[in-house]
């Protein structure tokens, strides 16, 4: 089996890769719920009276405020599960010689990040590592929960597809931060820059999915891939068609404005920030009074059609359906070619 060579540059591996890989692994633990899955946020552990919930992620595709970034994205797979993220171990690699300043940044964001989520970090590892060219952290979030837990493979047909929060957003920050000064020589001014910037600090979802979890079949996190990416993993996991209005999907215009001037497609690239919400037809008033209630942003963009094995998206744009087969590599890995600096 060989790997997709757009994947071997950069991002996930494909899906059909992956399971070769997965199927290599051990899974006969009767107290695991879920475990490692295609579309799954987080492996589900049954534990005394209630769940385990645990998540690892890294971070890969930024440079800047990394330790704020791994925090969050954890976090927030935790929270898809209806669960609230509350123990956090970070894995955090940097080259050789990397500046104090630098180091303690890192170490700053993450407290702060966890201090605004009310979580704690209870362990990890730290090292100096020879070979790469920037900072790196995987970070494993863990919660608990002792009622309802969400699962990406419950989306129904006959359920709306919510996009709660800013789509693209994660991906216009971490440009803005990383790459600032390809956006100055493209004309983007420093104003909308800044304001990008400033989009870390609203990459957190958890508020949002503890707030609708019990009216949801299932929730998921875009993150790699944006959104296009995570709902396919929605169809994938759940075994159904989602048809997706993407003119209904709600756009920043700051991040419309970024993505188009480098010619980048707002909803492939990085959407930690945004939730995917598969909501039945009966909870949907519910849903959308909570949303209104808090002042979220949102759209009901979409709706799961039938079961059909192995999952499929269908986007309807400008008038124009497109059937996306294939795993969505996120755009923002384009930005890291030799030709972006030029």
């Amino acid at each position: 089996m060989k790997l997709n060579k757009a994947y071997y540059e950069g991002g996930k591996p494909s899906w059909e890769f992956l399971s070769g890989l997965l199927s290599m692994f051990p899974i006969r633990d009767p107290d695991l719920i879920v475990g490692p899955s295609i579309g799954e946020d987080a492996a589900i552990i049954r534990f005394k009276d209630g769940f385990l919930i645990v998540h690892s992620d890294p971070i890969t595709a930024a440079t800047r405020r990394i330790g704020w970034l791994a925090v969050h994205i954890a976090a927030n797979d935790i929270a898809v599960r209806g669960a609230k993220p509350r123990w956090l171990l970070p894995v955090i690699l940097m080259p050789p010689k990397h500046s104090l300043e630098q180091i303690e940044s890192i170490f700053r964001d993450i407290g702060s990040a966890a201090q605004s989520l009310d979580a704690t970090v209870i362990g990890g590892h730290t090292e100096f590592t020879p070979g790469i060219p920037r900072p790196i952290i995987s970070m494993t979030a863990i919660g608990y929960s002792m009622d309802k837990v969400v699962l990406t493979r419950n989306a129904r047909p006959g359920d709306k597809i919510f996009v709660i929060g800013r789509v693209g957003g994660e991906g216009a920050s971490v440009i803005a931060w990383d790459f600032e000064d390809l956006l100055l020589r493209k004309g983007i001014s420093r104003d909308i820059i800044a304001t990008a910037k400033e989009y870390f600090t609203d990459i957190s979802i958890v508020d949002k999915a503890l707030l609708i979890r019990d009216y949801a079949n299932s929730m998921h996190d875009p993150t790699e891939g944006g959104l296009l990416q995570g709902l396919r993993e929605v169809a994938k996991a759940s075994n159904t068609r989602i048809i997706l209005d993407a003119d209904k999907v709600v756009l920043d215009p700051i991040v419309k404005e970024i993505t188009s001037t480098l010619e980048l497609d707002p909803l492939k690239i990085l959407s930690s920030g945004a939730l995917i919400a598969s909501v039945p037809g009966e909870n949907t008033r519910q849903v959308e009074d909570l949303l209104k209630e808090k002042g979220y942003k949102y759209s009901i963009a979409g709706y799961i059609s039938e079961h059909v094995r192995g999952g499929e998206l269908i986007v309807n744009q400008n008038g124009k359906t497109i059937r996306i087969i294939e795993d969505v590599v996120d755009e923002i890995y384009k930005l890291w070619s030799r030709d972006s600096y030029i």
